[in-house]
């Protein structure tokens, strides 16, 4: 339902998001507005504060991020970008167009939208109150580095939360800029994948010797890298696990750093004009953006995986079509999930529709967790140590894990978060931050 109080809320990476009256648009408006209270410290806001409709965004999106990451749990990293070296059935190809065109780099673009989100309310939480929140900003970046490294180096290459730490450090040089030079660099973020590709067309054309990308792994480094997770020591995943995290994952940070603080800086200005607070007279709006989004953003999405599926074009080196493809996914991929978001705005507005997407509030409420714990069952499931069916199933098949996993996620949300008032990452999170024990279980919770 529309949400019309002063509450506030967190996103994920889990930071702390809420509301003003609609129509106070600009961000120091609200601190103008507020009567300062001077207190030591901002701690963890109560359950009750929380904007719901943040919560069901992310942890829906929890569904698409499982879903484009569970080929990179089920096989070698090298196919991740190029699925079509490793599984090459027609069944496979097939589910992958599908995810290409309706979920991969939509939900981590919401993601990322959503800790810029956590980022603006905390610096309004705290000018509200008198609060300077630097310091403790800073503080649980630095814990959600320590989660990001521990993941990346234990459980799984593909980790996300040490960037968006080490990125989440730049927004404290915008936490006073105007909206002009938010949308600047937002802009500018997006552009950068598409402008590297051009210098590096032009590059290879100026040059007599051919540019190099990434080599093609051969059959034998597939299997090798098959054998190794589903049947190696834990030694010896630990030593290719730490191998392509930092060069397939972490190593790439100078690439894609400004194109996420780009996501971030617009998740700033949506809370700045208090996106996530529609009123009735605003919800023509989120209709309108919903089936513009959605056309511009399936029929681009669609094309670009029409034309990599046809010009069989790998991303670097680049070609004129790779160009041509990145061109559209700029446009095609935010505006998709801009779509997707809207769509949940205008379904949360229908009683109905509000009492079927409250559990997935629950889900996304524990994002950390739940994040940590799909890496978790995905390892287990497809490593040497746990079920040992890496390199088994294809993009078709993983449809089933990823449906069954994702099922369970809002039932054990919601159990948990009936006797506890947090995940039990985002209690050690907040703990570690705040510098004391937080309280944990709820009085009242049932037995």
């Amino acid at each position: 339902m529309i949400q019309e109080e002063r509450p506030a809320a967190e996103s994920l990476p889990e930071g702390e998001s809420g509301g003003e009256p609609d129509g106070l648009t600009e961000h120091a408006a609200a601190a103008a507005t507020a009567q300062p209270v001077v207190v030591a410290e901002i701690g963890p806001i109560a359950a009750a504060e929380r904007v719901e409709l943040i919560d069901i965004v992310r942890g829906l999106a929890l569904f698409g991020i499982l879903a484009a990451n569970m080929r990179g749990f089920a096989g070698p990293a090298s196919a991740y970008v190029d699925p079509s070296i490793f599984w090459g059935a027609m069944p496979d190809r097939i589910a992958q167009a599908v995810i290409d065109t309706f979920i991969q780099g939509k939900f981590v673009t919401i993601f990322a939208c959503l800790f810029g989100v956590g980022f603006a309310v905390q610096l309004e939480r705290g000018e509200a109150r008198g609060v300077k929140i630097g310091r403790v900003y800073a503080r649980r970046l630095g814990i959600l580095a320590a989660f990001g490294i521990v993941h990346g180096l234990l459980i799984w290459f593909g980790d996300i939360l040490l960037p968006y730490a080490l990125i989440g450090f730049l927004l404290l040089l915008f936490r006073r800029r105007r909206d002009s030079t938010l949308i600047a660099w937002a802009v500018v973020g997006q552009m950068v994948p598409i402008v590297l590709l051009c210098l590096a067309l032009l590059a290879s054309r100026a040059s007599t010797e051919p540019l190099k990308g990434p080599k093609t792994p051969t059959a034998a480094e597939l299997a090798s890298s098959v054998e190794i997770f589903a049947n190696g020591s834990w030694g010896e995943i630990q030593e290719r696990r730490t191998t392509e995290v930092v060069t397939t994952n972490w190593g790439m940070f100078p690439f894609y750093f400004l194109p996420l603080l780009g996501l971030f800086l617009a998740g700033s200005l949506a809370w700045r004009h208090r996106f996530f607070n529609p009123t009735p007279e605003s919800l023509p709006r989120y209709r309108r953006w919903m089936w513009i989004g959605l056309a511009v953003g399936l029929t681009g999405n669609a094309l670009a995986t029409a034309i990599r599926w046809g010009s069989s074009a790998r991303p670097f080196p680049p070609t004129p079509m790779t160009i041509v493809v990145q061109a559209i996914l700029m446009v095609a991929v935010p505006m998709l999930s801009l779509g997707y978001v809207c769509g949940v705005v205008v379904l949360c507005t229908n009683p109905a529709w509000h009492r079927r997407l409250a559990p997935f509030g629950a889900v996304g409420r524990m994002a950390l967790s739940n994040y940590l714990l799909q890496s978790v069952i995905c390892t287990l499931i497809f490593y040497s140590y746990g079920l040992g069916l890496f390199g088994t199933i294809g993009p078709a098949l993983m449809l089933i894990p990823t449906v069954a996993i994702y099922a369970v996620q809002p039932v054990w949300s919601t159990w948990w978060l009936r006797r506890f008032r947090f995940g039990p990452c985002e209690w050690i999170w907040r703990t570690l931050t705040y510098g004391h024990l937080q309280p944990m279980r709820l009085a009242q919770a049932p037995r």
